[in-house]
């Protein structure tokens, strides 16, 4: 099983056993833009909780409500998160949302994508996504 998915903010690979979802370089990613992409990412799941891979290092802001709702709303049907960063801008914008919401799912910043996939869990194949 392998599906795909891609709106305005984000692309998503989805496996057997990984959600990778990368994030887009978009201007801001505002409240609207967190909704439309946990909708997304919730609806390729279809309930089944699972490790969540997303790289962010395209991301160069996100407003408080986008941040407080991804923590929130949008932490239901994951197991796991690991964030692949670029420092230093993904890299304080990884830590503003680890150091301001509690965590429901344990989560930790990564800037190498194997040493991510080995926190999740996951073994690293082609199937995991285009990015080595």
């Amino acid at each position: 099983m392998k599906e795909t998915h891609e709106n305005t903010y984000a692309i998503y690979l989805l496996t057997e056993d990984l959600l990778h979802i990368i994030y887009k370089k978009v201007p801001c990613i505002n409240l609207k833009a967190a909704q439309l992409i946990v909708k997304d990412r919730m609806e390729l799941q279809e309930g089944k909780a699972m490790p969540v891979l997303c790289d962010i290092r395209e991301v160069r802001n996100i407003d408080k409500a986008a941040r407080d709702y991804l923590a929130l709303e949008g932490s239901l049907w994951v197991e796991k998160l690991a964030f692949l960063i670029d420092p230093p801008v993904t890299d304080m914008i990884s830590s503003i949302y680890l150091d301001t919401h509690a965590q429901k799912v344990p989560t930790r910043p990564f800037t190498k994508k194997a040493e991510a996939l080995a926190y999740l869990g996951i073994k690293e194949t082609d199937d995991n996504g285009p990015i080595k």
